[in-house]
């Protein structure tokens, strides 16, 4: 949607003012420990708290575990362990403060470190719970099941007003996927629709997880969403010996056509060597995702497709089904191991044909600019995430268990988010500068994503 000179300059306005103010942030910190609490925002009265216990960046890894007790009473405890797919070391305590009977006002909860039994206290302050922001307070968990998946919604969401159309997008996607990789599901896959951002809109563990709102800054197109997450869920369903995250993804990429939008996969990959952003695949291979983001997917789905076109896909998806766990080995010794023996060539002999394949691609000067602002898209996106919604960051991605929530009817950390205004305003310009950048309006995309950037100076980003 076209904005208005006028109201364009209005946003500007209320972000430059928005910007000398910076948002406090969700966690509070005593010594080198910090606590963060969830549902996101302010808590109300009926809150069922979760809580974050984690040390400061520049302190050694924790050991041990964390208790936290409430009025002299032991709520819960939690032991120090990789979180997310960042593996953040910290202590994760799911739901143990029920916060129903009390009365709004502040609060002390006392959390206690089993390794030197430091101790320390928390006050949380709760608000009425007549004070719930719609459509929560009579937000429930509903589902609707379909010849190939279960979708769960909350009532009173976009999902809900929704859910025959992404039904219908749902069977679509997995129908595709069943005749790409000849296989056929025996059991249904499990849909988790999440009305709020959430790393880059998909993540696919022991079910999926899609987010689905209006105003969706990630420009999310389901179909394509759908598409990629389902291609996890099949490839885990097909299992193999061990599958590398370069092959992984690159495999969900390759079969979905692109990662967020229908992409020519040669020409693309070829014009990160022209901007001097490719990664050396070993690296890529290594440490997946601690990589950028949008390169890393573009080179790995890019090198499954040399695969494929070279060695054809029943032979790939054999190398690929058949890579060995080596353990202690990094994913580019195993991957070199299982090359050998299937194709007889090593990593390195391949990827220097993989750069002999990408230096013969063609591509325009439109595909190379509409590369680089993808990039520096999501990069933006990712900086705001990590500065004023780090819940949705997907490194450490607050991603609680769906069939948890359902069963105690938990929906508050799925429906709340930060709404600030500073947080709503970056939303407004995100969401423009994926439809001019979807349109192929560069010019605006390039002038909106540097003023998203100028604008998270100021607040931390």
């Amino acid at each position: 949607m076209k904005r208005s000179k006028f109201t364009f300059l209005l946003l500007i306005f209320f972000l430059i003012v928005s910007a000398c103010s910076p948002a406090p942030m969700p966690t509070t910190s005593v010594g080198t420990m910090q606590v963060t609490t969830h549902p996101d925002g302010p808590l109300f009265v009926g809150d069922r708290v979760s809580f974050e216990v984690l040390a400061s960046a520049s302190q050694k890894r924790q050991e041990g575990s964390i208790e936290v007790a409430f009025n002299g009473r032991n709520l819960g405890n939690a032991s120090f362990s990789g979180f997310g797919i960042g593996g953040r070391n910290e202590a994760v305590l799911w739901w143990v403060w029920d916060t129903s009977g009390l009365k709004p006002g502040p609060y002390t909860l006392t959390f206690t470190r089993s390794s030197d039994q430091l101790s320390w206290n928390e006050t949380v302050s709760l608000h009425p719970a007549t004070q719930v922001p719609p459509p929560e307070p009579e937000a429930r968990w509903a589902e609707v099941t379909t010849t190939c998946c279960i979708l769960h919604y909350i009532t009173g969401t976009a999902a809900a007003r929704d859910i025959t159309t992404l039904s219908q997008q749902a069977e679509e996607q997995s129908a595709a996927i069943a005749s790409q990789m000849s296989f056929q599901l025996k059991t249904h896959i499990e849909v988790t629709l999440m009305p709020r951002v959430i790393g880059q809109g998909g993540f696919t563990t022991g079910s999926v997880y899609l987010s689905y709102l209006d105003g969706n800054y990630m420009g999310n197109e389901m179909p394509i969403l759908f598409h990629h997450e389902f291609v996890h869920f099949y490839d885990g369903q097909i299992g193999g010996h061990y599958r590398p995250s370069i092959f992984e993804e690159g495999l969900a990429v390759y079969l979905t056509g692109g990662h967020f939008k229908p992409e020519p996969l040669g020409p693309r990959a070829a014009a990160l060597l022209d901007l001097g952003w490719y990664i050396p695949m070993t690296k890529v291979a290594d440490d997946f995702y601690n990589q950028q983001h949008d390169i890393g997917y573009l080179e790995a789905a890019s090198l499954v497709k040399y695969l494929v076109d070279t060695y054809g896909w029943d032979s790939f998806n054999q190398f690929y089904r058949d890579i060995p766990a080596l353990e202690g080995k990094k994913d580019s010794a195993v991957i070199d191991a299982a090359l050998r023996q299937h194709f007889n060539i090593s990593f390195d002999e391949l990827e220097t044909a993989y750069l002999t394949w990408l230096r013969a691609q063609v591509f325009t000067p439109a595909e190379r600019t509409d590369l680089r602002l993808t990039v520096q898209f999501f990069d933006t996106v990712r900086r705001y995430q990590k500065a004023l919604d780090p819940s949705a960051y997907f490194l450490t991605a607050w991603l609680p268990d769906g069939s948890v929530m359902r069963q105690r009817n938990i929906v508050a950390d799925f429906l709340r988010r930060p709404r600030k205004l500073d947080n709503r305003l970056l939303e407004i310009l995100f969401v423009d500068a994926w439809q001019n950048l979807a349109a192929g309006r560069y010019a605006l995309t390039d002038i909106t994503l540097k003023l998203s950037n100028w604008i998270l100076g100021p607040l931390g980003g």
